[in-house]
């Protein structure tokens, strides 16, 4: 009996010590198993949009993986995201400090960095940081890009230049579209650059170049107008006027008042009124409408009407200049009261802006988001849900 109990005993002590080698032999692997599931989720959590979760997940991992540089410079970028910048470049330079950094995490640091400064509009220190990542990664491409915004941004134009047509080289031939596209803003700045410092040839060269690499962008038919109405290209200049802000809608009310100070001093007025005209026919931007109504009333109130009426139902701003067109047309005692008179007499604000990229508001028209997106600016009322179903149907 006795030495049965010694074989049950050294049994059961046997199995006691499998069972805790196995749990030692696969602790750690049950451990990589959790933070891959925890990754998981929080790509997940991304993927649906969820930020402030996905941050929260983020912090826990950098709590429990101090080590793990991938995850600060995640953090970092998440953190640049909800607008935490100053945060987001500790983290970067925290990181960059450390002297064991994989190159491909230095090279991500270092863009980070970049994209943080740009952030906060200090392009000269983006470009510095920008610079070091490209002398490491030379091939790139998400360096290359961030590379030329930041040039960009700081107006170095021949540089952004340069730099977009090594991305296009570079970039996967889904992406070559938009490489074109960049240098052709790029092309565009350096034009009006060469415009400004009394070389009118060579913004010209530079500006057909543009207009061949982004035929479709607003800020370079601008570029085109300005050039052609510099030169005194009449008919040109009322073209590219044309096509600048049926191409950039958002910015009508810039464009077309910057249009017409050309044509006063060109007595330039009916051609431009005409090319007006034919835009508000077919125009289905609010902030174009009302824009291009405003001065075609001069002439043809009833078609300016008939434009604002299209878009009055989804824009306060052409409701109110439908009702200011009406008093100035009828007699006074037929008129609205004197409250919606009054009301109707103030000046048109121009409407709110976006970033269609990024949904970053703009307080003024620019051809150019602080996000890097060229020609994004629109109206928040073209943005509805009402206009979108209008414009499918």
């Amino acid at each position: 009996m006795s030495e049965l109990l010694v074989i049950v005993a050294a049994a059961l002590a046997g199995g006691g010590i499998g069972v805790a080698l196995a749990w030692w032999r696969l602790a750690p692997r049950r451990e990589a198993i959790e933070r891959l599931a925890r990754r998981g989720h929080v790509v997940h959590e991304l993927a649906e949009g969820d930020v402030e979760n996905v941050a929260e997940e983020l912090e826990k991992i950098a709590e429990a993986e101090p080590n793990d540089a991938s995850v600060f410079l995640a953090l970092a970028a998440l953190d640049r995201r909800r607008g935490r910048v100053e945060r987001a470049k500790a983290l970067h330079r925290t990181v960059l400090a450390s002297a064991d950094l994989p190159p491909e995490l230095r090279v991500a640091g270092l863009v980070g960095l970049g994209r943080d400064l740009l952030a906060q509009g200090n392009e000269q220190a983006a470009v510095g940081a920008l610079t070091r990542a490209i002398s490491l990664a030379p091939r790139s491409v998400a360096t290359l890009e961030s590379l030329a915004q930041a040039l960009e941004q700081a107006g170095a134009w021949e540089r952004a230049a340069a730099a977009w047509e090594r991305h296009e080289k570079l970039a996967p031939a889904r992406r070559r579209r938009q490489s074109r596209i960049g240098r052709g803003h790029a092309v565009a700045g350096q034009a009006l650059a060469a415009l400004h410092e009394g070389d009118p040839r060579k913004a010209r060269k530079l500006v057909d170049r543009a207009l061949e690499l982004a035929p479709d962008s607003g800020h370079v038919w601008t570029a085109r107008a300005r050039i052609d109405a510099a030169a005194g290209e009449r008919e040109p200049a009322l073209e590219a006027w044309q096509r600048a802000w049926e191409l950039a809608p958002a910015g009508a009310h810039a464009l077309t008042a910057e249009a017409w100070s050309w044509a006063v001093e060109e007595g330039a007025q009916e051609e431009l009124l005409e090319r007006m005209q034919a835009s508000l026919r077919t125009a289905s931007a609010s902030s174009l409408v009302v824009a291009l109504a405003e001065r075609v009333a001069r002439r043809e109130p009833e078609q300016a009407a008939v434009a604002l009426e299209r878009v009055a139902s989804r824009s306060p701003a052409a409701a109110l200049g439908l009702i200011r067109l009406r008093l100035a047309q009828g007699p006074r005692d037929s008129a609205p009261g004197v409250s919606v008179r009054d009301a109707a007499m103030k000046d048109i604000m121009p409407p709110t802006l976006v970033c269609r990229q990024c949904a970053a508001p703009m307080v003024r028209f620019g051809f150019r988001c602080g996000c890097g997106a060229w020609d994004s600016a629109v109206a928040v009322e073209d943005l509805s849900p009402r206009n979108s179903n209008r414009s499918r149907a």
